[in-house]
């Protein structure tokens, strides 16, 4: 009765490594080796000078670098908190580099607009 409940046993486990070896995706065609796509919850935030507002991604990623196209319009620092200066529009971008792993570059941007 053990032997014919160990031979049970292990046939339902090949069974099993069977199917899941057969539904296994190889993860290079659903693009999955390359980077997801950046994007951020915005696409333009107006602001006055002198307030600030957080951008964030759509989802958590690390590694991301935020710049501003024109700092005397509006600034960025390391965690994406973008504070207006003066009046005027300036483009802020987060980027994810390559180099840390071997993936495609990302960027998504942002369009700030500082009015009086």
């Amino acid at each position: 009765m053990k032997t014919r409940h160990s031979f049970r046993l292990i046939l339902q486990l090949a069974l099993i490594t069977i199917v899941l070896s057969a539904c296994q995706t190889n993860v290079t065609d659903m693009g999955m080796t390359d980077s997801p796509v950046l994007t951020l919850t915005e696409d333009t935030v107006v602001m006055h000078p002198g307030e600030t507002h957080r951008l964030s991604l759509t989802y958590s990623i690390s590694g991301v670098e935020w710049s501003s196209e024109y700092d005397t319009v509006a600034t960025v620092d390391f965690i994406g908190t973008v504070t207006a200066i003066k009046q005027g529009e300036t483009t802020v971008t987060a980027t994810r580099h390559s180099e840390e792993d071997g993936l495609a570059t990302r960027t998504a941007s942002c369009l700030i607009r500082v009015t009086e």
